[in-house]
């Protein structure tokens, strides 16, 4: 009777695991089909802003960037700077 239950607690702990394993897979997938960081940033801001915040990345002055993309779309600051970052790098 003993090597039943557990067999029961063993089957239920790699259940537990291959459920929270299917899970996670789910959530980085769904990450990756989301549209790439710059063009969901720069959809909504005017051409002249977005020239005036690539002069600001061709220049160096990564931080100027970020903060006029902060204010021009209201992103935070995390979203922004990964966005200027993925420009840099265009």
């Amino acid at each position: 009777m003993m090597i039943v239950s557990w067999s029961v607690v063993i089957l239920g702990a790699l259940t537990v695991f291959v459920l929270g394993w299917i899970t996670a897979r789910g959530v980085t997938g769904a990450r990756a089909l989301s549209a790439p960081v710059p063009a969901r940033a720069f959809a909504n801001v005017c051409p002249a802003l977005r020239s005036e915040i690539e002069s600001s990345i061709a220049a160096g002055r990564k931080i100027e960037a970020i903060k006029l993309l902060r204010d021009a779309t209201g992103m935070g600051l995390q979203e922004s700077k990964d966005a200027v970052e993925a420009m840099e790098q265009v």
